[in-house]
């Protein structure tokens, strides 16, 4: 025992969660009451736990190591013990925690309140009748704090240690670990506490849920969740529970929460919105769809991982396999809202109302989604010029999408759409060129001849574009290479004062949406701070496009006449980047082979042949990988002992190589 009580002490964290673990298993092994009187009797000497009587001394603090270690100890204790534990102890216990929730140290506090909920789940709502006076007269205190907190910090600044400073603006006093104590304690006493729920309660909660502190309002939606969760014994009696008679007000809350800027906010939001909605029977539910609908089904293609799977299975637990319908009897309420966060600052925000966008194209029925088409268009034709380029392939993708479906609706917009499509088409970045290229197949499908021969001599035209590219290929060739200016930022600066906050890493603030933002920039691939397509990038996403209408049958007889060209910009080999232009063309080649037929390709077949010697040894491996692949669909379509032939007639170095490290192409 004595070894468990030294792990519990200890200044190192994996310690005492060992010691946590060993007394769990010690408890379970030898209960006996003497042993158990034993512990408590150490852990009151050696660990210093205070009972009923005693109070802690400012004069001899105790570390918090030892404290923490405590009520560790106490909360296992008393879930493996709970039936033998006197009312004197459990006083005492109560006691310890109520006093420990005003520790300066957040994870004293933190083991306090799990404590407390620990001793809600034997006891029941007593604890919280008997820690409510203090608990959420302190939590209110907190609240109220946050409106002189500004003026407080300043004057904190001048002179004060940064300690002081941190404590005050990391969890705005102990507002925060008073909250998820009062989520344990909500949690552990389960539908017994909806006796407890009055509105001083839920006015608090709710005024907690618009605080400035993110990780406050995160804890808030916490506590939400387990107020939701809370559902009466009897389901049978007419009391149906706070869930129903406050809904409007649950909705209203949790509504906003699931577009909060902070992923780690949108996610209590999220758990909260799923307790909230699964605590309703199925008949009950329509009422609050308008308002939750929407912000669940954006979230569910959110850039954070957590949130954008949580609400996928939400979803599928909802619905099950009637989303589709339960999309369309509510689009009303859906489209705008995803119009308006189209228009989100947080450019992440915006990517994922394009895809939900796309996903009413493709996904939904055309009937109900074709009166909202030209609304829909507006908001992508917006988000197409956006700095940020995972929206700008979003949108892209998104009306490419429309076009397919709604062509009719959509050709009114085409000569706004094809200028956008071809700029894709010379983006920057490799994604967004295939995306345009997809987008601009479909126009091809959709509206047939007169776009087509547009659009092939547009094609015509970027294939040739390589023979324009310099020596000098760098990516980056048009930023500044002298030292950035780096300063630590005034705390009455007011670039940094009253603005929008965002979750951590976020190019939010930076990426201006429609491309019309003042000073955007911060990406190299925004349109504030975006260079100038480079030739060899122009013919990567021209090749990219000739791989996809190689499967429209209207343009195979002008891509045929074209197929020179592609080969001849794999003997442009004298800039810097010629190896990420051959790893696309011998990507796509494979797959046009295959759609022009072998008989139209075959004249053509052994121009490409050098380029594809020369990738096959690359110290590239993307571009090495690539020429394999195309190796063995050339050995697939011809056959190997023709490929073999072709090989050593026109290069027998080649084929010696081939023969010996790809010995089944060529049927050696």
């Amino acid at each position: 025992m004595e070894h468990i009580l030294q792990s519990l002490s200890s200044h190192k964290k994996l310690d005492r969660d060992r010691g946590v673990d060993a007394l769990s298993q010690y408890l379970k092994s030898d209960g006996s009451p003497e042993n158990e009187l034993l512990l408590l009797t150490l852990l009151k000497g050696k660990l210093q736990v205070i009972d009923s009587e005693s109070s802690i001394d400012p004069d001899q603090p105790i570390p918090w190591e030892q404290l923490h270690g405590a009520l560790q100890a106490l909360s296992v204790y008393i879930d493996q013990c709970n039936e033998r534990c006197s009312v004197d102890f459990y006083t005492t216990a109560t006691n310890t925690g109520q006093q420990h929730l005003i520790h300066p140290e957040t994870r004293v506090r933190t083991a306090a309140g799990k404590l407390l909920g620990t001793l809600a789940k034997y006891k029941g709502t007593p604890i919280y009748l008997a820690l409510k006076p203090d608990l959420l007269s302190g939590i209110i205190a907190s609240l109220e704090r946050h409106e002189e907190a500004d003026n407080k910090i300043k004057e904190k600044l001048n002179g004060h240690s940064p300690e002081s400073v941190f404590h005050d603006t990391a969890g705005w006093g102990n507002l925060e670990t008073n909250m998820k104590a009062l989520e344990c304690i909500i949690t552990n006493t389960g539908a017994e506490f909806d006796d407890c729920i009055d509105t001083e309660l839920l006015s608090l909660v709710f005024a907690s849920l618009g605080h400035t502190n993110r990780f406050v309002r995160e804890t808030g939606f916490m506590v939400c969740c387990a107020l939701v969760s809370i559902h009466p014994i009897n389901e049978q009696s007419e009391n149906k529970g706070h869930i129903w008679s406050e809904g409007k007000r649950f909705a209203d809350v949790l509504e906003k929460g699931l577009s909060d800027n902070w992923s780690q906010v949108r996610m209590a939001a999220c758990c909260a919105t799923r307790a909230f909605l699964l605590g309703i029977p199925e008949e009950g539910r329509d009422e609050f769809f308008p308002q939750l609908l929407p912000p669940l089904c954006l979230n569910r293609y959110y850039i954070a991982e957590g949130v954008r799977i949580h609400c996928q299975t939400t979803w599928r637990m909802l619905f099950s396999v009637s989303g589709v319908t339960a999309v369309e009897k509510h689009l009303t309420s859906i489209v705008p809202f995803y119009i308006k966060q189209s228009e989100a600052d947080n450019h992440a925000v915006r990517e994922a109302a394009c895809a939900c966008i796309a996903e009413l194209a493709t996904k939904v029925g055309s009937a109900p989604v074709r009166c909202h088409v030209s609304t829909l268009i507006e908001g992508l034709l917006v988000c197409f010029e956006d700095d940020s380029w995972p929206v700008r392939d979003a949108a892209c993708n998104a009306c490419g999408g429309f076009v397919s479906v709604f062509a009719e609706e959509c050709r009114g917009y085409i000569d706004r759409l094809m200028p956008l499509f071809y700029m894709n088409l010379e983006d920057n970045i490799p994604s967004v060129r295939q995306g345009a290229a997809v987008a601009i197949t479909s126009i091809t499908r959709a509206y047939s001849t007169p776009f087509t021969s547009d659009i092939v001599t547009k094609l015509s035209e970027l294939l040739d574009a390589v023979d324009d590219q310099k020596d000098d290929s760098s990516l980056y060739s048009d930023l500044s290479k002298k030292p950035a200016v780096f300063g630590v930022a005034m705390a009455d600066d007011p670039q940094h004062t009253n603005q929008v906050m965002y979750s951590c890493g976020s190019l939010a603030p930076k990426m201006g949406r429609g491309g019309k933002a003042p000073g955007a920039g911060g990406c190299s691939a925004s349109h504030h701070f975006k260079r100038p397509a480079q030739p060899w990038e122009r013919t990567d996403g021209a090749v990219r496009l000739f791989m996809e209408l190689s499967d429209v049958q209207e343009a195979k007889p002008e891509l045929i006449k074209m197929l020179p060209k592609i080969s001849g910009a794999t003997r442009k080999q004298n800039f810097e980047h010629h190896k990420h232009l051959l790893e696309t063309i011998y990507k796509c080649l494979p797959m046009i082979f295959r759609r022009l037929t072998k008989n139209k390709v075959k004249p053509f077949i052994n121009d490409f042949f050098d380029g594809l010697f020369y990738s096959l040894k690359s110290d590239m491996n993307l571009l090495k990988a690539a020429a394999v692949e195309c190796l063995q669909s050339l050995s697939l379509l011809l056959g190997p002992n023709i490929l073999g032939g072709r090989v050593e007639m026109t290069n027998y170095d080649m084929f010696m190589y081939i023969k010996d490290t790809y010995p089944e192409t060529v049927g050696a």
